[in-house]
């Protein structure tokens, strides 16, 4: 391409006359720039262009069509042949016409859209978070860990992780006005630098806990980390752990549950950690215990100990449990998996927090009536294991 045609493009696209409009988005306060500055994880900003034609987004590599590209040719076929290093099947040129990542003498265009030899092929990027909650969160979010790309947060029990889709069954989970982590999540965590790689629109939750369940979520703020993160909870290589205070009694100190949910291999791990006395659950007797799930079924912890432990979570009304009047008592306390932003070899990412203090409340309750009302019996004290 004669050199004295770049030269035209780029003084009609006014990269020659407004050399302001090559920026580097920088962190948007003195003190997130100074965290962004200190921080080993944080990624190298991206050097712009110009800004795109999206919000948050900015051009970030652009060339001229080759002239061998003839009029009217379709826009997948455009893109192979103008960057083939970038895009090398149709199929890839498709999903980034798809995302409005192309443009063509400034202007989105998508898969119908033609071009040919002389056109100004641009490609933008997300380069800064665009979701910006207005208003009042639906409801307070601590945060247990969080930093430029992942964040880890605590749910309450009884909000949905996600609003389910039908409107009847948003209205009966109680996320009918935006009550869920999805939309709570945003109020609380704050969004990566400007020029972040890969910014997310919004925070990502990537796992699910049930309603009824508190506990540790984790969520992505990029797209590298998301990709990490889903893919740490593909292979089983999130290590993750759960308290529960269950109804009866669980025989042994600790062992593995090997028992299929719906035709799918579905294994348990866990440990009993305090056992103590009630006169009105689980038939006289409590025991709390730690539960490390290996797989991720549905229910799968409620489900192994009210149907193989033969001891159900306390609060469990769908599988047996007595009602203490304060919701379930399960949460998950403690996640440990690899960050994928640090290197190969590096320390892995540790969160754990304490479990609920109505689980201490119940069981001490429950062994002070016992000891109080119940006939002496000489198996009244609260064994530590």
């Amino acid at each position: 391409v004669p050199s004295a045609m770049l030269v035209l493009f780029a003084a009609a696209r006014g990269l020659l006359a407004t050399p302001t409009r090559h920026v580097v988005f920088a962190a948007t306060s003195p003190r997130r720039a100074s965290a962004l500055a200190s921080s080993e994880l944080a990624a190298p900003a991206v050097r712009a262009l110009y800004n795109g034609t999206r919000l948050g987004h900015a051009v970030t590599f652009e060339a001229v069509v080759p002239p061998s590209v003839a009029p009217g040719t379709p826009l997948p076929e455009v893109v192979m042949a103008t960057d083939p290093g970038r895009f090398p099947t149709a199929s890839r040129a498709r999903k980034a016409l798809r995302r409005g990542c192309v443009l063509i003498n400034g202007a989105e265009v998508r898969c119908i859209s033609t071009a040919g030899g002389g056109d100004l092929l641009a490609l933008q990027a997300r380069v800064s978070p665009g979701f910006s909650p207005r208003g009042k969160p639906p409801f307070p979010v601590e945060v247990a860990y969080e930093d430029e790309s992942i964040a880890v947060v605590l749910k309450p029990a009884g909000v949905c992780t996600h609003p389910p889709a039908d409107g009847e069954n948003r209205r009966r989970a109680g996320a009918s006005h935006g009550n869920s982590m999805r939309s709570a999540i945003h109020y609380a965590l704050q969004p990566p630098p400007a020029g972040t790689p890969g910014a997310l629109y919004r925070p990502h939750i990537c796992h699910r806990l049930d309603r009824p369940t508190s506990g540790l979520l984790l969520c992505a703020k990029t797209r590298h980390a998301l990709l990490g993160v889903s893919s740490a909870f593909r292979d089983r290589v999130v290590h993750k752990q759960y308290r529960a205070v269950v109804c009866g009694i669980v025989e042994g100190d600790e062992g593995e549950v090997d028992s299929p949910i719906m035709r799918r291999e579905s294994r348990t791990r866990w440990r009993v950690l305090r056992r103590g006395r009630s006169l009105r659950l689980g038939g006289g007797h409590l025991t709390e215990l730690a539960l490390f799930p290996l797989t991720g079924r549905t229910h799968q912890l409620r489900r192994h100990c009210a149907e193989v432990l033969g001891a159900p979570i306390v609060g469990d009304s769908k599988y047996g449990g007595g009602d203490a009047g304060s919701g379930l008592y399960l949460s998950a306390v403690e996640l440990r998996l690899a960050h994928p932003d640090r290197p190969p070899g590096a320390p892995p990412l540790h969160v754990a927090v304490e479990a609920p203090a109505k689980f201490g409340r119940l069981l001490a309750h429950e062994q002070q009536r016992w000891e109080r009302l119940a006939e002496p019996d000489g198996d009244g004290v609260v064994a530590e294991c």
